[in-house]
């Protein structure tokens, strides 16, 4: 089957089977390398991707309900300056996810720190529930997050003014 979508900001067509999960695609025929194949059942997180702006694991999702979708890697997604809040953010916050989870995480942060800048630690912990890793404290997490959150809200309050 044919599946258009755009990844990282190229529309492209690709031909592929229908119960192809998108990790695949995304590996086999986009050459993305920031995704960590992992357990391809949904438990690790180290898949995760954006698609339409939300996070999603990648090896969960088949191909056919990508069509028409937009999907963001890592790659993409760290030159942005929604990545450098994320990253000064953790930082800040003395909470630096470790080098294999650290996409991942990014991403999550991202997907809620999008909708709220000033998210409820709850919030937080349900959000990471997608990720395995356990680099970071809880407490680490929900600091790293709000901290993100401040730099963005903060950003955006800078942009408007102007």
């Amino acid at each position: 089957m044919n599946i258009t979508c755009t990844i990282n900001g190229k529309q492209a067509v690709y031909q592929v089977s229908s119960d192809m999960p998108l990790l695949d695609l995304l590996i086999d025929n986009a050459h993305i390398t920031s995704l960590r194949p992992g357990c391809r059942k949904g438990h690790c997180g180290s898949c995760i991707v954006l698609i339409d702006d939300r996070p999603a694991l990648s090896c969960l999702v088949p191909v056919f309900d990508i069509r028409g979708r937009d999907i963001i890697t890592f790659e993409r997604f760290q030159r942005t300056r929604d990545s450098t809040d994320i990253r000064k953010g953790f930082e800040q916050a003395e909470a630096v996810p470790c080098s294999y989870c650290y996409p991942s995480k990014t991403l999550i942060t991202h997907g809620i720190i999008s909708r709220n800048v000033n998210p409820e630690p709850d919030e937080i912990l349900a959000a990471f529930a997608l990720h395995a890793c356990t680099c970071l404290e809880p407490d680490q997490v929900v600091r790293g997050v709000l901290q993100a959150g401040s730099y963005r809200g903060r950003r955006r309050k800078y942009a408007r003014s102007k």
